[in-house]
Protein backbone atom coordinates (compact mmCIF):
# COMPACT_ATOMS: atom_id res chain seq x y z
CA UNK A 1 0.00 0.00 0.00
CA UNK A 2 1.26 3.48 -0.76
CA UNK A 3 2.48 5.00 2.55
CA UNK A 4 0.80 8.35 1.92
CA UNK A 5 -2.53 6.61 1.29
CA UNK A 6 -2.03 4.60 4.49
CA UNK A 7 -1.34 7.76 6.47
CA UNK A 8 -4.41 9.49 5.05
CA UNK A 9 -6.54 6.43 5.82
CA UNK A 10 -5.28 6.38 9.41
CA UNK A 11 -6.02 10.08 9.86
CA UNK A 12 -9.57 9.66 8.57
CA UNK A 13 -10.49 6.39 10.26
CA UNK A 14 -8.63 6.59 13.57
CA UNK A 15 -8.52 10.34 14.24
CA UNK A 16 -11.70 11.30 12.34
CA UNK A 17 -9.75 13.94 10.43
CA UNK A 18 -11.64 16.05 7.90
CA UNK A 19 -10.78 18.73 5.36
CA UNK A 20 -10.16 22.16 6.84
CA UNK A 21 -8.98 20.94 10.23
CA UNK A 22 -5.58 21.97 11.57
CA UNK A 23 -2.99 19.27 12.30
CA UNK A 24 0.49 19.51 13.80
CA UNK A 25 2.85 16.60 13.14
CA UNK A 26 5.64 16.39 15.71
CA UNK A 27 8.55 14.37 14.43
CA UNK A 28 11.98 13.38 15.71
CA UNK A 29 14.67 14.03 13.14
CA UNK A 30 15.42 10.29 12.79
CA UNK A 31 11.77 9.80 11.73
CA UNK A 32 11.69 12.67 9.25
CA UNK A 33 10.80 10.47 6.27
CA UNK A 34 7.69 9.21 8.04
CA UNK A 35 6.88 12.74 9.18
CA UNK A 36 6.85 13.82 5.54
CA UNK A 37 4.56 10.90 4.68
CA UNK A 38 2.01 11.94 7.30
CA UNK A 39 2.27 15.57 6.26
CA UNK A 40 1.47 14.59 2.66
CA UNK A 41 -1.31 12.32 3.87
CA UNK A 42 -2.82 15.17 5.88
CA UNK A 43 -2.60 17.49 2.86
CA UNK A 44 -4.38 14.90 0.73
CA UNK A 45 -7.21 14.90 3.28
CA UNK A 46 -7.37 18.70 2.92
CA UNK A 47 -6.04 19.56 6.37
CA UNK A 48 -4.07 22.66 7.36
CA UNK A 49 -0.75 20.99 8.05
CA UNK A 50 2.35 21.92 10.04
CA UNK A 51 5.36 19.60 10.43
CA UNK A 52 7.62 20.22 13.45
CA UNK A 53 10.95 18.36 13.41
CA UNK A 54 12.86 18.05 16.70
CA UNK A 55 16.61 18.53 16.48
CA UNK A 56 18.87 15.53 17.19
CA UNK A 57 20.12 15.02 20.72
CA UNK A 58 21.81 12.17 22.57
CA UNK A 59 20.32 13.29 25.85
CA UNK A 60 17.26 11.68 27.38
CA UNK A 61 14.43 14.19 27.13
CA UNK A 62 12.57 14.49 30.40
CA UNK A 63 10.06 17.23 29.67
CA UNK A 64 8.42 19.22 26.88
CA UNK A 65 10.30 22.38 25.95
CA UNK A 66 8.53 25.70 26.41
CA UNK A 67 8.57 26.60 22.70
CA UNK A 68 6.65 23.44 21.84
CA UNK A 69 4.09 24.12 24.57
CA UNK A 70 3.65 27.67 23.30
CA UNK A 71 3.18 26.42 19.73
CA UNK A 72 0.41 24.04 20.80
CA UNK A 73 -1.36 26.65 22.92
CA UNK A 74 -1.28 29.33 20.21
CA UNK A 75 -2.02 27.04 17.24
CA UNK A 76 -4.95 25.19 18.86
CA UNK A 77 -4.71 22.16 16.52
CA UNK A 78 -7.66 19.80 16.13
CA UNK A 79 -5.24 16.88 15.61
CA UNK A 80 -1.70 16.14 16.77
CA UNK A 81 0.46 13.28 15.45
CA UNK A 82 3.57 12.30 17.45
CA UNK A 83 6.20 10.42 15.44
CA UNK A 84 8.81 9.84 18.12
CA UNK A 85 11.92 7.76 18.55
CA UNK A 86 11.86 5.06 21.25
CA UNK A 87 14.92 6.08 23.25
CA UNK A 88 15.00 4.26 26.61
CA UNK A 89 14.06 6.55 29.46
CA UNK A 90 11.84 8.88 27.44
CA UNK A 91 8.52 7.15 28.20
CA UNK A 92 7.63 9.67 30.96
CA UNK A 93 8.28 12.59 28.58
CA UNK A 94 6.12 11.04 25.88
CA UNK A 95 3.34 10.50 28.40
CA UNK A 96 3.54 14.13 29.49
CA UNK A 97 3.50 15.21 25.85
CA UNK A 98 0.22 13.36 25.22
CA UNK A 99 -1.35 14.75 28.40
CA UNK A 100 -0.47 18.29 27.37
CA UNK A 101 -1.94 17.76 23.89
CA UNK A 102 -5.15 16.40 25.39
CA UNK A 103 -5.33 19.43 27.68
CA UNK A 104 -5.40 21.60 24.54
CA UNK A 105 -8.39 19.62 23.26
CA UNK A 106 -6.53 17.88 20.42
CA UNK A 107 -7.25 14.41 19.06
CA UNK A 108 -3.97 12.51 19.20
CA UNK A 109 -2.18 9.96 17.07
CA UNK A 110 0.76 8.74 19.14
CA UNK A 111 3.24 6.49 17.34
CA UNK A 112 6.67 6.07 18.97
CA UNK A 113 8.77 3.58 17.02
CA UNK A 114 6.61 3.62 13.88
CA UNK A 115 8.33 2.29 10.74
CA UNK A 116 7.77 2.71 7.01
CA UNK A 117 7.05 -1.03 6.76
CA UNK A 118 4.00 -0.56 8.97
CA UNK A 119 2.60 1.88 6.41
CA UNK A 120 3.49 -0.32 3.43
CA UNK A 121 2.64 -3.85 4.60
CA UNK A 122 1.87 -3.83 8.31
CA UNK A 123 -0.66 -2.63 10.83
CA UNK A 124 -1.09 0.82 9.23
CA UNK A 125 -1.60 -0.48 5.69
CA UNK A 126 -5.38 -0.56 6.11
CA UNK A 127 -8.03 0.71 3.70
CA UNK A 128 -11.30 2.36 4.73
CA UNK A 129 -12.99 -1.03 4.41
CA UNK A 130 -10.31 -2.73 6.56
CA UNK A 131 -10.91 -0.20 9.33
CA UNK A 132 -14.68 -0.63 9.11
CA UNK A 133 -14.37 -4.41 9.44
CA UNK A 134 -11.83 -4.18 12.29
CA UNK A 135 -13.94 -1.76 14.31
CA UNK A 136 -17.02 -3.89 13.61
CA UNK A 137 -15.25 -6.93 15.04
CA UNK A 138 -14.14 -4.84 18.00
CA UNK A 139 -17.75 -3.89 18.75
CA UNK A 140 -18.71 -7.56 18.64
CA UNK A 141 -15.91 -8.44 21.06
CA UNK A 142 -16.86 -5.65 23.46
CA UNK A 143 -20.44 -6.89 23.49
CA UNK A 144 -19.10 -10.31 24.51
CA UNK A 145 -17.11 -8.68 27.31
CA UNK A 146 -20.05 -6.76 28.78
CA UNK A 147 -20.56 -7.79 32.39
CA UNK A 148 -17.14 -9.45 32.61
CA UNK A 149 -15.82 -9.71 36.15
CA UNK A 150 -12.69 -11.87 35.93
CA UNK A 151 -10.25 -12.81 33.16
CA UNK A 152 -8.13 -15.98 33.21
CA UNK A 153 -5.28 -16.54 30.74
CA UNK A 154 -3.22 -19.65 30.01
CA UNK A 155 -0.73 -20.14 27.18
CA UNK A 156 1.60 -22.78 25.68
CA UNK A 157 4.60 -20.89 27.08
CA UNK A 158 3.31 -21.49 30.61
CA UNK A 159 1.25 -18.41 31.43
CA UNK A 160 -1.50 -19.07 33.98
CA UNK A 161 -2.86 -15.94 35.60
CA UNK A 162 -6.04 -14.07 36.33
CA UNK A 163 -7.13 -10.50 36.97
CA UNK A 164 -10.27 -8.63 37.86
CA UNK A 165 -12.11 -6.31 35.46
CA UNK A 166 -15.16 -5.93 37.71
CA UNK A 167 -17.12 -2.75 36.94
CA UNK A 168 -14.50 -1.65 34.41
CA UNK A 169 -15.21 -0.42 30.86
CA UNK A 170 -13.81 -1.73 27.58
CA UNK A 171 -13.00 0.47 24.62
CA UNK A 172 -11.41 0.59 21.20
CA UNK A 173 -7.98 2.18 21.55
CA UNK A 174 -7.71 5.16 19.17
CA UNK A 175 -4.69 7.08 20.40
CA UNK A 176 -1.82 4.88 19.22
CA UNK A 177 -0.97 4.63 15.54
CA UNK A 178 -1.29 1.89 14.50
CA UNK A 179 -4.46 1.09 16.39
CA UNK A 180 -6.23 -2.25 16.75
CA UNK A 181 -6.86 -3.33 20.33
CA UNK A 182 -9.81 -3.70 22.66
CA UNK A 183 -8.64 -2.63 26.06
CA UNK A 184 -9.56 -2.31 29.68
CA UNK A 185 -7.67 0.57 31.32
CA UNK A 186 -7.20 0.01 34.09
CA UNK A 187 -8.26 -3.40 35.35
CA UNK A 188 -8.40 -3.70 39.14
CA UNK A 189 -4.82 -2.70 39.87
CA UNK A 190 -3.99 -5.14 42.66
CA UNK A 191 -5.77 -8.19 41.19
CA UNK A 192 -2.89 -9.92 39.32
CA UNK A 193 -2.77 -13.57 40.46
CA UNK A 194 -0.60 -16.38 39.05
CA UNK A 195 2.20 -16.33 36.48
CA UNK A 196 2.56 -14.19 33.37
CA UNK A 197 4.83 -15.52 30.62
CA UNK A 198 5.50 -13.02 27.82
CA UNK A 199 7.54 -13.02 24.62
CA UNK A 200 7.62 -9.30 23.79
CA UNK A 201 7.46 -5.94 25.48
CA UNK A 202 9.70 -3.89 27.69
CA UNK A 203 12.89 -4.67 25.78
CA UNK A 204 12.48 -3.17 22.31
CA UNK A 205 12.54 -6.58 20.59
CA UNK A 206 10.97 -10.01 20.50
CA UNK A 207 12.42 -12.65 22.83
CA UNK A 208 10.38 -15.75 21.96
CA UNK A 209 13.24 -18.18 22.73
CA UNK A 210 13.81 -16.66 26.18
CA UNK A 211 10.39 -15.62 27.52
CA UNK A 212 10.02 -13.53 30.66
CA UNK A 213 8.08 -15.01 33.58
CA UNK A 214 6.55 -12.76 36.23
CA UNK A 215 4.80 -14.23 39.26
CA UNK A 216 2.23 -12.39 41.35
CA UNK A 217 3.03 -11.11 44.81
CA UNK A 218 0.23 -9.63 46.90
CA UNK A 219 -1.72 -8.74 43.77
CA UNK A 220 1.11 -7.14 41.80
CA UNK A 221 4.18 -8.12 39.76
CA UNK A 222 6.62 -10.07 41.94
CA UNK A 223 9.67 -12.08 40.93
CA UNK A 224 10.71 -11.82 37.27
CA UNK A 225 12.95 -14.36 35.53
CA UNK A 226 14.43 -14.65 32.04
CA UNK A 227 17.40 -16.52 30.53
CA UNK A 228 18.40 -13.38 28.58
CA UNK A 229 20.03 -11.02 31.11
CA UNK A 230 19.66 -8.01 28.82
CA UNK A 231 15.91 -8.52 28.43
CA UNK A 232 15.48 -9.16 32.15
CA UNK A 233 17.41 -6.01 33.08
CA UNK A 234 15.25 -3.93 30.73
CA UNK A 235 11.98 -5.29 32.15
CA UNK A 236 13.15 -4.89 35.75
CA UNK A 237 14.21 -1.29 35.11
CA UNK A 238 10.57 -0.38 34.44
CA UNK A 239 9.08 -2.61 37.13
CA UNK A 240 11.40 -1.05 39.72
CA UNK A 241 10.97 2.54 38.58
CA UNK A 242 8.70 3.50 41.50
CA UNK A 243 6.19 2.17 44.02
CA UNK A 244 3.25 2.00 41.60
CA UNK A 245 5.09 0.39 38.67
CA UNK A 246 4.21 -3.22 39.57
CA UNK A 247 0.43 -2.76 39.66
CA UNK A 248 -1.76 -3.65 36.69
CA UNK A 249 -2.55 -0.79 34.33
CA UNK A 250 -4.00 -2.49 31.24
CA UNK A 251 -5.43 -5.65 29.73
CA UNK A 252 -6.09 -5.80 25.99
CA UNK A 253 -6.85 -8.01 22.98
CA UNK A 254 -5.13 -7.46 19.60
CA UNK A 255 -7.57 -7.18 16.65
CA UNK A 256 -5.58 -5.60 13.78
CA UNK A 257 -5.70 -8.02 10.78
CA UNK A 258 -2.42 -6.76 9.29
CA UNK A 259 -0.38 -6.41 12.48
CA UNK A 260 2.80 -8.51 12.59
CA UNK A 261 4.92 -9.96 15.38
CA UNK A 262 7.83 -7.56 14.96
CA UNK A 263 10.29 -5.97 17.37
CA UNK A 264 8.30 -2.72 17.51
CA UNK A 265 5.79 -3.38 20.27
CA UNK A 266 3.42 -0.67 19.08
CA UNK A 267 2.57 -3.04 16.22
CA UNK A 268 3.10 -6.44 17.88
CA UNK A 269 0.53 -5.70 20.60
CA UNK A 270 -2.18 -5.39 17.93
CA UNK A 271 -1.68 -8.86 16.40
CA UNK A 272 -4.91 -10.84 16.18
CA UNK A 273 -4.77 -13.81 18.53
CA UNK A 274 -2.60 -12.16 21.18
CA UNK A 275 -3.35 -10.42 24.45
CA UNK A 276 -1.18 -8.11 26.47
CA UNK A 277 -1.12 -6.70 29.95
CA UNK A 278 0.70 -3.68 31.29
CA UNK A 279 2.13 -2.87 34.67
CA UNK A 280 2.08 0.78 35.66
CA UNK A 281 -0.48 3.42 34.78
CA UNK A 282 -3.26 2.19 37.05
CA UNK A 283 -4.92 4.00 39.95
CA UNK A 284 -1.60 3.58 41.78
CA UNK A 285 0.60 6.57 40.83
CA UNK A 286 3.64 5.76 38.68
CA UNK A 287 5.81 7.26 35.94
CA UNK A 288 5.98 4.10 33.84
CA UNK A 289 3.83 1.75 31.77
CA UNK A 290 5.34 -1.52 30.57
CA UNK A 291 3.34 -3.62 28.08
CA UNK A 292 3.95 -7.39 27.89
CA UNK A 293 2.61 -9.74 25.18
CA UNK A 294 1.20 -13.26 25.52
CA UNK A 295 1.07 -15.41 22.37
CA UNK A 296 -1.47 -18.14 21.61
CA UNK A 297 -3.52 -17.52 24.77
CA UNK A 298 -6.64 -19.28 25.91
CA UNK A 299 -8.83 -16.66 27.59
CA UNK A 300 -11.76 -17.46 29.84
CA UNK A 301 -14.16 -14.75 31.00
CA UNK A 302 -16.24 -15.08 34.13
CA UNK A 303 -19.28 -12.82 34.31
CA UNK A 304 -21.08 -11.20 37.20
CA UNK A 305 -23.88 -13.74 36.59
CA UNK A 306 -21.46 -16.53 37.57
CA UNK A 307 -21.25 -17.96 34.05
CA UNK A 308 -17.90 -18.51 32.32
CA UNK A 309 -17.14 -18.42 28.59
CA UNK A 310 -13.93 -19.28 26.72
CA UNK A 311 -13.72 -16.41 24.24
CA UNK A 312 -10.28 -17.32 22.88
CA UNK A 313 -8.65 -20.73 22.53
CA UNK A 314 -4.99 -21.09 21.52
CA UNK A 315 -5.04 -17.64 19.97
CA UNK A 316 -8.33 -18.04 18.06
CA UNK A 317 -11.43 -16.08 18.98
CA UNK A 318 -14.54 -18.06 19.91
CA UNK A 319 -17.29 -15.45 19.56
CA UNK A 320 -19.99 -17.40 17.75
Amino acid sequence: MDPVDSAASALRNILDATAGEKVIIFCDNVQREIGDVFANGALSVGMWTKLVVFEPTDEIREEIDLNTKELMVLSKPYVCVNIFRTKPGETPMRGSFVKFEKAQGARIGHCPGITMEMLEDGALALTNRDYKEMFGFGAKLMAKLKGAENIQVISPHGADFSLSVKDREWKVEKTNLPCGEIMCIPPVGDSFTGKLVCTSGGAGRLYRDTPVSITSHEGKAGEATCEDPEVLASVLKDLDRDEGARYLGEFAFGINPKARLVDQFIEAEKVVGTIHVAFGGSEFPTKTHIDLLVEMPTVTVRYSSGNSVEIMKDGKFQLE
